[in-house]
């Protein structure tokens, strides 16, 4: 049983060792990435991974609120958009509204004109 304990313990052990090499591998591939798309003045040449994820995720956080600030923008427009539809819209039913009153005031008009007519030429 103990050297099943110790058999599991050196696997244990290789297990953390590949995981902290994947590790400084990733901080690698990361630092050489940051150089090749401009931001080698981002990465400290003796950072540790803390230091390189905080300003992974300050500088995605940057990008998001640069996102956010455009889409705030884009939604205005499309508000002002939909308020100058909406009044456009109030001022054609207003305008309708307009022309169909003094439609039924001539078409009445016309009625009794033609009913004077009648009551007349008899």
């Amino acid at each position: 049983m103990a050297a099943l304990v110790g058999g599991q313990g050196q696997q244990l052990g290789d297990i953390e060792s590949n995981v902290a090499s994947s590790n400084a591998m990733n901080l690698n591939v990361a630092c050489s990435q940051a150089e090749e798309n401009g931001f080698s003045d981002l990465v400290p040449a003796t950072g540790t991974e803390e230091e390189v994820r905080e300003i992974l995720q300050q500088t995605s956080l940057k990008l998001v609120d640069d996102h956010l600030v455009e889409f705030s923008e884009a939604l205005r427009t499309v508000a002002k958009a939909l308020r100058r539809v909406a009044e456009g819209k109030a001022i054609a039913t207003a305008e309708a509204a307009e022309w169909k009153r003094k439609y039924e005031l001539e078409r009445a008009r016309n009625l009794q004109l033609k009913m004077l007519a009648s009551i007349i030429w008899k």
